[in-house]
C-alpha cells in the first residue's frame, strides 16, 4: 500500500508540473506550443487513465481502447 501511495504522489506531482508547463507555453507564445501542449495532454490523459482510473489492472480490451483513442486523437491533431 505504501508503494502505491508513493507512486500516486509522484504521478500527481508530474501532472502538476505538466499543467504548469502547459500554461507557461500557452502564455509565452512559444513556436511549438500547440504541439507541446497537445503532447502534454496525451501524457496527462495516459497517466490519469493508467494510474488513477487503474486501466493498468483492467482487461486488455480497455487498454487497447485507450491506446486507440490516444492514437486517433494524436492523428487528428496532426492533420
Amino acid at each position: 500500500m505504501n508503494k502505491e501511495i508513493k507512486l500516486n504522489t509522484i504521478v500527481w506531482l508530474a501532472l502538476v508540473v505538466l499543467i504548469v508547463l502547459s500554461s507557461i507555453f500557452a502564455e509565452t507564445g512559444f513556436k511549438y506550443s500547440y504541439t507541446s501542449i497537445s503532447a502534454f495532454a496525451v501524457i496527462k490523459f495516459l497517466s490519469v487513465c493508467f494510474q488513477f482510473v487503474e486501466v493498468k489492472n483492467a482487461h486488455a480490451v480497455w487498454k487497447i481502447v485507450t491506446i486507440i483513442f490516444v492514437l486517433s486523437y494524436s492523428i487528428i491533431l496532426l492533420i
